[in-house]
């Protein structure tokens, strides 16, 4: 397998593990402030469909908020993977550059994707919300993306990652 193609694998795989961990921390999370799951996956589908047509939609929507949340988290971990390229430091030190890798990560869907999307712009409504949100792109999101992409192009030449 050539280079780019293994690296495209590992964006996959690595951008999987991060939506996984990701909703595994956010649907408690939701669930604690009344949101079903199917809810929450409506919710993100409403920043391609809006917000009526997501939640008149049913399963549909469910699997398009699912789809929708899978892509953004793999697009996120190419990027980490492929940057790696010309900043290997990223393989070598995950844990610490893995939660910063968070903070681009919550800026961009803040304050892009969001509010390019049919959602528009808001931010968190309290300070806790806030916390949750940041926290969660932080440990749950950057630093997956950071360890399995670590884990995945594992190579001789690449030590032994670093706190």
């Amino acid at each position: 397998m050539g280079d780019t193609s293994r690296k495209l694998w590992v964006s996959l795989a690595t951008g999987l593990a991060a939506a996984a961990v990701e909703m595994a921390v956010v649907l408690p999370i939701q669930a604690a402030m009344g949101a079903s799951p199917a809810l929450v996956f409506q919710s993100i589908a409403a920043g391609a469909v809006g917000r009526a047509a997501a939640l008149a939609g049913g399963a549909s929507t469910v699997a398009l908020g699912v789809f929708v949340h899978v892509l953004i988290s793999v697009v996120a971990a190419g990027l980490y993977v492929f940057a790696s390229d010309r900043l290997p430091v990223l393989l070598r030190r995950p844990v610490t550059l893995g939660i910063l890798y968070g903070v681009p990560c919550y800026g961009v869907m803040t304050f892009v994707v969001i509010p390019l999307s049919r959602i528009g712009f808001a931010l968190p409504k309290s300070l806790l919300l806030f916390s949750l949100s940041f926290g969660t792109h932080l440990f749950a999101f950057g630093l997956p993306i950071a360890v399995v992409a670590r884990l995945l192009l594992s190579a001789p030449g690449v030590s032994r990652p670093a706190v």
